[in-house]
This record gives structure tokens, C-alpha cells and sequence, in this order.
């Protein structure tokens, strides 16, 4: 498994944090600003500092290959009925939890990671949490 850590700066802005500017004489608050569109499968911000004027701009990695395994998937859902927040195996990254409309009534969700763009849809709550 290629591991690749999701830089802090993209963590805190996924969480709405405050991110401070990385300019060598400036630790100032920056604005952080989500640029990604609505179809995007990886997020990307744009970070402004109105002190010194760097700029920057820091997007996910879309890597999709190896999707999740059933071992991944376990361990994420496990995290979430734990309240704990789960974390992308690949990158540490955090996941996200969307309820998607379902007609006949069954939960379903979508988790995904906003730096590889992995994504699945998943039955909740999963059966080995029924037991």
C-alpha cells in the first residue's frame, strides 16, 4: 500500500481550522477558501494571507487505485458508530459521511475521502453491526 500523508494545512481546512501562513517571516492567520467544483472528486483550497500577501493553493491527490477492501471498509465504519473520526488508510486524511436518499426506507451512505477521491456507498448500519 502506497502511503502518502494529506498535508496538515488540507486536514485543517477540510475541518474549516485556522491555517497559518507558511511565508518566512509571517505566521499570520490565512483565508482559506474552498475553489472546488461540486462534480470535483478531491477538494482544493486557495489559502491568502492579507498580512504578507503569500498565496497558495493545495488540492487533493486523486488517486482511486486500490479502491478500499473489506477490511478498510470495516475499520472506517467501525470508527464512525464509535463517534471517533475515521481516516483514509491511504493518506490519513479524513472521511466524510453523506446519507444518500434511499425509496425503500434502508439507510444508505456515501463515504469519501476528499484527497484521493475514493468514494463507496455503503448499507447502514453495516451487518456485522446488526449482530
Amino acid at each position: 500500500m502506497t502511503e502518502s500523508k494529506a498535508p496538515m494545512a488540507f486536514v485543517q481546512a477540510l475541518h474549516k481550522q485556522s491555517v497559518s501562513c507558511e511565508s518566512r517571516d509571517c505566521s499570520s492567520a490565512v483565508e482559506v477558501t474552498d475553489i472546488s467544483q461540486q462534480t470535483d472528486r478531491v477538494k482544493s483550497f486557495r489559502l491568502q494571507c492579507g498580512s504578507c500577501h503569500w498565496e497558495q493553493t493545495i488540492s487533493g491527490c486523486l488517486q482511486l487505485e486500490p479502491p478500499w477492501d473489506e477490511g478498510s471498509l470495516m475499520e472506517i465504519t467501525e470508527e464512525h458508530l464509535l463517534h471517533l473520526e475515521p481516516v483514509c488508510p491511504y493518506d490519513q486524511a479524513p472521511i466524510q459521511f453523506d446519507s444518500l436518499p434511499n425509496p425503500r426506507r434502508r439507510a444508505r451512505y456515501r463515504i469519501t475521502c476528499w484527497y484521493c477521491g475514493r468514494q463507496e456507498e455503503l448499507d447502514w448500519p453495516p451487518e456485522e453491526a446488526k449482530r
